[in-house]
């Protein structure tokens, strides 16, 4: 059942004295932590921590009394549990300033992270969760178990030997369909949720959301969360938080962003992996630039007559000018770590559009990995023929093939001559897992990650392809 090693994740644990926690962790970058719900683990983001993995360090923790941490008699609030998540960041892991993503409860529990240490918190993305006290009369409308969980020992004693019974009817009807959470996740919630004291742990969240609401009244008074902050409820009726979860979050913090997560229920990120990584990435690298933007500090120094004018620099596009480019010059490269019998030759990276520009080259026989594209890609043809295993029209020379955002298909090349493609793709290329889960991001920077590696490898010289003005 442990994926982790061919996620490229170690497992980890941190003894806090009051409490001991398990994480996985992986990636390198920001630190970017991730907090599960409940009946959940961290497992619930195996799919969706590989795609952050290439621009982030990913903490995924199981949270206090679940999954494989421990088990302690209390602390269950959300207030203290963001204590635990705080004290593993920075104290063990030594990070002051760190991104966050949560579902379900984690959700609360972010929230709670981030009023107690609003400097450290850069941004947040919440999926399918309110935050308890928001001042929304509906957040005191639990849903029907809320009220089960919170009564003293009886869930306990109803549930005990009947777990695997309780917990598959929720992972059933929580999604827009009921195969939403796949079964060998099940049997890993189930794993950790039929351990001693688990599921008394899980009800505790429920028995504290009273002292949550009080806690969280007091960080509504000391004002709003700063932070940006992604929020995406279920679009499934009676199942997702459609834009309720959105409406709570707008109420507690300045700077909301986000909307309906369609074709999902509650379970979002195992839902829509794919879809949830590329709102991820849009999100976190939008925060990135605003930040870049904003001036480190204000001028203090104020305006007079004396003060000689200053020369406005150029606008980049006055410094700039149209590059002609050597195709032949530039160098074929395995595309690695696909085949090695997949050759592919960057022309052209823009950084500041994301659009990149490549040929590719595949034998006969050859089929690329299923793949989604989070923006619009063009082809044309140059030699040979091809097509999509998910479509039935054959692509050949001169064919010029248009690809909208959101897509998703399985290229094969088509008879016994060479493929040659002309490849325009604007942002990520992700490739997928035949479960939809994302197992590696493609786009103009790690193209030029592997362009800049290659050329050393093969002691080239290489030239600026991503520059406009040689």
């Amino acid at each position: 059942m442990d994926r982790t090693l061919s996620l490229g994740l170690t497992h980890h644990y941190a003894d806090l004295g009051d409490v001991r926690l398990h994480y996985v962790m992986g990636g390198t970058g920001p630190t970017m932590v991730f907090l599960h719900g409940w009946p959940q683990t961290w497992y619930m983001w195996r799919d969706v921590l590989p795609g952050m993995m290439q621009n982030h360090r990913v903490v995924a923790v199981d949270l206090r009394g679940l999954g494989d941490s421990s088990r302690p008699a209390g602390g269950y609030d959300t207030k203290t549990v963001a204590q635990d998540i705080w004290r593993l960041l920075h104290e063990v892991l030594g990070q002051d300033r760190f991104d966050v993503v949560a579902h379900d409860w984690g959700g609360p529990v972010a929230y709670a992270l981030a009023a107690q240490h609003r400097e450290a918190v850069r941004a947040m993305a919440i999926f399918d969760a309110p935050v308890p006290g928001d001042g929304s009369i509906l957040t005191a409308l639990g849903r029907w178990h809320f009220g089960f969980h919170a009564e003293a020992d009886l869930p306990e004693a109803l549930v005990a030997g009947r777990e695997d019974l309780y917990l598959r009817h929720m992972y059933r009807k929580g999604g827009a369909r009921p195969d939403a959470v796949a079964e060998e996740a099940q049997q890993e919630y189930l794993r950790t949720y039929t351990q001693p004291g688990a599921m008394q742990a899980g009800f505790n969240y429920y028995r504290a959301m009273a002292q949550d609401t009080r806690d969280n009244q007091a960080f509504r008074r000391a004002g709003k969360l700063p932070m940006p902050i992604l929020v995406y409820g279920g679009g499934a009726p009676n199942v997702g938080r459609g834009l309720y979860a959105m409406d709570s979050w707008q109420r507690v913090a300045s700077d909301v962003r986000g909307g309906v997560a369609e074709g999902c229920g509650h379970w979002i990120p195992e839902e829509r992996p794919a879809w949830v990584v590329e709102r991820l990435q849009e999100f976190f690298a939008a925060v990135a630039r605003e930040t870049a933007r904003r001036p480190s500090h204000p001028l203090s120094v104020p305006a007079s007559s004396s003060t000689p004018a200053m020369k406005a620099p150029a606008m980049f596009y006055e410094t700039i000018d149209t590059a002609l480019i050597d195709v032949e010059s530039l160098p074929w490269m395995p595309f690695a770590p696909y085949s090695d019998k997949f050759m592919i030759k960057l022309i052209k990276a823009d950084p500041i559009t994301g659009q990149w520009i490549t040929l590719l080259k595949l034998p006969p026989d050859s089929e690329l990995p299923l793949h989604h594209h989070a923006g619009t890609v063009m082809v044309w043809t140059i030699a040979g023929r091809w097509r999509y295993l998910e479509h039935d029209w054959v692509a050949g020379p001169g064919s010029f093939v248009y690809e909208t955002a959101g897509t998703r298909h399985t290229p094969v090349s088509v008879g016994d001559e060479e493929v040659v493609t002309l490849n325009i793709v604007q942002g990520d290329w992700n490739l997928l897992s035949p479960e939809g889960a994302v197992l590696a991001i493609e786009n103009w920077k790690s193209m030029m990650e592997r362009y800049l590696n290659y050329c050393q490898q093969q002691g080239i010289t290489p030239v600026d392809v991503s520059s406009f003005s040689v």
